[in-house]
């Protein structure tokens, strides 16, 4: 994993990619509810997806997402549980709506 930081409108911003992939999803974290909303960077057919129930590392691959006949995975922000889970296998998933919800641990 490597640490970048990122500037946007005078805002700095840390995040963690993986080197291997230079790819970070897309999330909101809820303090309030320990809880992090992972996003599709792209709008794409689910793959694969998680189920709810399963505990997750950092880094660990919540879904897969196929768009312009690339496979896109996405990986988890944080170490936890899935909560909630948006979509099924074959569904087309939007960049609006959350893959899935993840318990911090």
């Amino acid at each position: 994993m490597k640490q970048i930081e990122i500037e946007i409108d005078g805002i700095k911003y840390k995040t963690f990619v993986r080197e291997d992939r230079f790819r970070a999803s897309c999330y909101n974290s809820m303090n309030e509810t320990h809880a992090t909303e992972v996003f599709p960077p792209i709008a794409g057919k689910v793959i694969d997806i998680i189920p709810v129930g399963t505990k997750i590392k950092k880094g660990d691959v919540v879904a897969t997402i196929e768009a312009m006949k690339m496979y896109n995975r996405i990986f988890s922000p944080v170490k936890g549980i899935v909560k909630e889970v948006h979509y099924s296998v074959g569904d087309n998933a939007v960049r609006s709506t959350s893959l899935v919800i993840i318990e911090k641990k």
